[in-house]
């Protein structure tokens, strides 16, 4: 059970629920508990919104990488309902679940490519150590532009945030959640 509260619209402060009423229309209904969680701070609420729609649909970086970033990002950090639910959005965007069950095999596994290598490698460095080595980062720009390389960097930070707001609040899959 998470450690706050997830508001439901009537518990929500009146002067910011327009943004609880976008949550649930961008997020779903009923809404995953991370966004209930995260309502708990409803000043912050609309801009987390944005950014993180922006972050999903501004990015020029495929959809595919992305999600494996994040994934791997996920399985690094332990971050149990990260991984779960981006199970579902890497595999609506064409990772393919041996991949995803292969995450730790992932430098010597056939089932991935340079690409998928070099984002994996970043996410992985990224989450576990911050620091990132000249290598992995030219790995990284060498398969990737700049801008695709900062979604990336964007994405694997903002999922370690996520993954470090997650474990403290026990944020616990939804009783309607269910892998594909």
């Amino acid at each position: 059970m998470a450690r706050v509260p997830l508001p439901t619209r009537d518990e929500f402060p009146e002067s910011h629920r327009d943004a609880y009423d976008r949550m649930v229309r961008e997020r779903g209904d009923p809404t995953p508990h991370v966004f209930l969680a995260l309502a708990n701070m409803p000043n912050l609420l609309d801009a987390l919104l944005t950014f993180t729609r922006e972050m999903r649909h501004g990015a020029v970086l495929d959809a595919r990488y992305r999600e494996l970033g994040i994934m791997m990002t996920a399985h690094v950090a332990r971050s149990a309902y990260e991984f779960e639910h981006h199970w579902n959005h890497a595999v609506r965007a064409g990772v393919r679940r041996e991949q995803l069950e292969a995450l730790d095999h992932f430098e010597t596994s056939p089932l991935f490519d340079v690409r998928e290598r070099a984002v994996l490698r970043y996410a992985a460095e990224a989450t576990s150590a911050i620091e990132v080595t000249d290598a992995t980062w030219s790995g990284l720009t060498d398969a990737f532009t700049v801008r695709e390389a900062m979604d990336l960097v964007m994405a694997v930070a903002w999922y370690n945030a996520v993954a470090r707001i997650n474990g403290p609040l026990r944020i616990a899959n939804e009783p309607w959640f269910r892998r594909v």
